[in-house]
Order: structure tokens, then sequence, then C-alpha cells
């Protein structure tokens, strides 16, 4: 009987990751509506100006969200990659940098259908029109299929028991987490503002499939840490960042 020790763990990683990035993202923005004394209020997953602010300072905060998850996402990569030994700890980095990385690529897939999102309106300030948002969009899907591809072999490193069976973990590394981030964040989004508010939860996280089929296509993986066991720091963690979005509504 297979145990699925690794699925519950990439799960809870999952989750808490996509909730601390969400977090992280809408405090950027908070803190850049701080900045302009524009009274900003806080809310699990988007920022309200309660002040009139120049059109300027509402684009400025607007962008310094995806902007700081860009730059988050790929210090944690790095950090991840070069310091971080094999463990549910280099895991929970890599899955937490991927996901800030989104943070602003993801966006650019959405914004020709999300004007009312952060980069529809910087899109809308600086001029750009549908057609070019629609080109940016096919321009970040190729570059986020290239850099979720390069980063599969972040995932090689990982299986289920000691007898390795390559179809069973990627299917507890990728497949579960993938569809349980989309179902569980999407119920935790609410109560929403739109409908459009739902695409980030719904659709970004299919960026994952490329790295599931890079990692499918790696030859010769022989992976050295079994994970069967749930980690009890993961299970707290994961309560707690639920806990703070869901208050943040």
């Amino acid at each position: 009987m297979k145990t699925k020790g690794l699925a519950l763990n990439s799960i809870l990683i999952v989750i808490s990751t996509s909730i601390i990035g969400t977090i992280l993202h809408e405090s950027a923005h908070y803190l850049v509506g701080l900045l302009f004394n524009l009274n900003p209020e806080l809310h699990h997953n988007y920022v309200i100006p309660l002040t009139k602010g120049t059109e300027l300072q509402i684009v400025l905060m607007a962008a310094a969200g995806p902007l700081f998850s860009l730059l988050f996402g790929f210090f944690i990569l790095f950090i991840s990659i070069k310091f971080i030994k094999p463990s549910l700890t280099k895991l929970f980095m890599t899955w937490l940098g991927m996901g800030s990385v989104l943070g602003l690529l993801g966006y650019f897939l959405i914004a020709p259908f999300a004007k009312n999102g952060d980069t529809g309106i910087v899109f809308s300030y600086l001029g750009v029109t549908t057609f070019i948002s629609i080109l940016i969009a096919i321009v970040s899907f190729i570059f986020i299929s290239y850099l979720f591809r390069k980063w599969s072999s972040q995932f090689v490193f990982y299986k289920t028991e000691d007898h390795f069976d390559k179809k069973e973990t990627q299917k507890q590394l990728f497949i579960y987490p993938i569809f349980a981030s989309m179902v569980i964040m999407t119920f935790l989004s609410f109560p929403i503002t739109s409908l459009l508010s739902l695409l980030p939860t719904i659709f970004m996280p299919m960026s994952y499939f490329s790295t599931y089929g890079k990692y499918k296509r790696i030859d010769n993986i022989n992976p050295h840490l079994t994970i069967n066991k749930v980690s009890s720091v993961l299970v707290v963690l994961t309560i707690l960042t639920i806990i703070i979005f869901r208050y943040l509504v």
C-alpha cells in the first residue's frame, strides 16, 4: 500500500505558500498606500485605498505587489537552490519562490481580461492596448513555461517510499497539490469582488504543469529523500496561515 505522506506534505506546502505569497503581495500594495497616505485597507486578496490619490499614486500602489512578488520569488529560489539541502524546507522554499514569481508573470497572463487588476491598472496608465497585452501574455506564458521546466530539477530529490515509483511520486509532487491549490484557494478567496478575481487562483496554478511535464521526461531520477510522514510543523503553519488569511477578509 503506497503512502501518501509526500502528497499530504506537498498539499500543505502549496496551500501555505500560496497564502503567504498572497499576503506578502497584498502587503506590498498596503505599504505603498501608507507611503502615499492613501489610508489603505488590507484584505485577504486585495487592498482598498480609502483616500483618493493621484493617478500615478494608484498605479504605483498597483505595481508594488507584482514587482515585490517577482523579486521576492527569485530571491527565495536563489537561496533554496544554492544553499538549502534536500528537505521539506527546500521543497517549501521552492514552491514559495515559484508561486511568488507568478505574482507578476502570472498576472501578465490574465491582464487582457482583468482590466481592474494590478497589471490592468498599470497597462491602462501606460496606454497598453489589448492587442499588446495579449502579446505580453503570450510572451509571459513562454517565459513561465521555460522557467518552470528549468526548476523541475528541484523536485528530483524526493520519493514516497524506499522503492522509487516515479509515476506515483509525480502524482504526489504535482497532480494532487496543483488541483488542491486550485480548489482550496478558490474556496478561501470568497467573498469576491467579481468573478474575474478568481482567475489567479484557478488558472495560475496550471503553470505548474510545465514543471510536471518536464519532470516526467527526466531520465535516471535517483531520489534519496523519502517523505512518508506528515510534518506537524506544516500542519500548524497551514492552519495558522488559513486563519490569518480568513481574518483579513
